[in-house]
């Protein structure tokens, strides 16, 4: 975790840093949707859940930005521990975007999330509830409208609930 915070305080160091040498601004918000699949990895269920999931953000300045995340189940798992299936997530981000070529981004996000997980015979749910979330990622930008996204978060749930490890692959649309 403290690698992951140290990554994440570096890329939005380095976004800050770079948005305030450069003159450059936006002269409006870049907004952007995608669209993705997620596979969450928890660590006190030892539960393994994928979800599709849908991004609406804004690009601030050229490197700082805002985004939402709703994402769905689309499996359950069985473990020892139990029976478990990601019904919703919602969440909100602070995003740094580092650019390092004409077509990459190195990128970096904080933020809340709050996961609902189905429960099955009224067992206790771990990676359930309100989390702070740390992610690092990097984008590859296509053209000018299109980019695909790769990108890993942390949820660490507050009130001792686990930890969740999530690999997101999205296809990111710039209007």
């Amino acid at each position: 975790m403290k690698t992951m915070l140290f990554a994440t305080a570096a890329i939005a160091a380095a976004a800050f840093g770079a948005t305030t040498a450069s003159a450059q601004s936006l002269s409006q918000p870049q907004v952007y949707g995608s669209i993705g699949a997620t596979a969450t990895d928890n660590n006190e269920s030892d539960s393994s859940l994928n979800s599709m999931n849908a991004r609406v953000g804004a690009k601030l300045t050229p490197h700082f930005g805002v985004e939402g995340e709703l994402a769905s189940g689309t499996n359950g798992d069985t473990t020892n521990t139990g029976r478990y299936k990601l019904t919703n997530k919602k969440a909100a981000y602070a995003v740094g975007f580092v650019p390092v070529s004409d077509k990459v981004d190195l990128i970096g996000r904080v933020g809340v999330s709050d996961t609902k997980l189905k429960k099955y015979n009224n067992q206790a749910i771990a990676e359930d509830g309100t989390a702070l979330d740390v992610g690092v990622g990097a984008q590859v930008h296509l053209n000018e409208s299109y980019a695909i996204r790769g990108d890993y978060t942390r949820s660490s749930f507050k009130d001792d609930k686990g930890d969740a490890d999530n690999v997101t692959v999205s296809v990111v649309k710039k209007f």
